[in-house]
């Protein structure tokens, strides 16, 4: 593990997708929300906007709407982080600002003692995947606007370690060295 914070938290981070029933304070919440809008941004466009959901029905509603094996972590999450993205503030780059966004919300929520996981519902071919519309009627979301992300957030129940493969079996010095793509 290195010695500087912000590549621990990198290395240390991992998806938990089960809870305990342990609040979130609203220092906390909104010191994740103060991530997201440092996120970069293509020329500073910070197309995001994020929903703060706390309520069980509300939580509950996003959890039969989304379509995850993981799906209970969002009714058990204290707080379930709703990453949305407006196409209109950068149409070529808001998928990546909104995914940079919500990485920093995830890992501030690690480097705060709390665990996260991506649940996403973005539909890559631009088709708008049922999921994401019936969200967005549930949230009100603007019509044109995007979901990149649902973050749940709380103190985890469970813990478990992943190895990563080697960088040698992904990075290529000066050029594509591996085999042919």
């Amino acid at each position: 593990m290195s010695p500087n914070p912000v590549l621990r938290a990198i290395q240390e981070r991992r998806s938990v997708t089960r809870f305990k029933t342990d609040q979130v304070d609203q220092d906390k919440i909104d010191a994740i929300v103060e991530a997201a809008r440092w996120a970069p941004s293509f020329v500073n466009s910070q197309p995001w906007d994020i929903i703060v959901v706390k309520e069980e029905e509300m939580k509950r509603e996003l959890r039969k709407l989304s379509i995850t094996i993981t799906g209970v972590g969002i009714e058990e999450a204290p707080v379930t982080f709703v990453v949305t993205v407006d196409p209109r503030k950068d149409q070529h780059h808001y998928v990546e600002d909104g995914a940079a966004a919500a990485q920093n919300m995830a890992l501030a929520a690690h480097s705060l003692g709390l665990a996260s996981f991506w649940v996403g519902v973005f539909d890559v071919s631009g088709k708008r995947a049922p999921s994401e519309e019936k969200i967005k009627k549930l949230l009100d979301i603007p019509k044109d606007h995007r979901i990149i992300s649902l973050l749940p957030v709380g103190v985890a129940a469970m813990a478990f370690r992943k190895e990563r493969k080697p960088v040698s079996d992904f990075v290529h010095r000066e050029k594509w060295t591996g085999p042919p793509a």
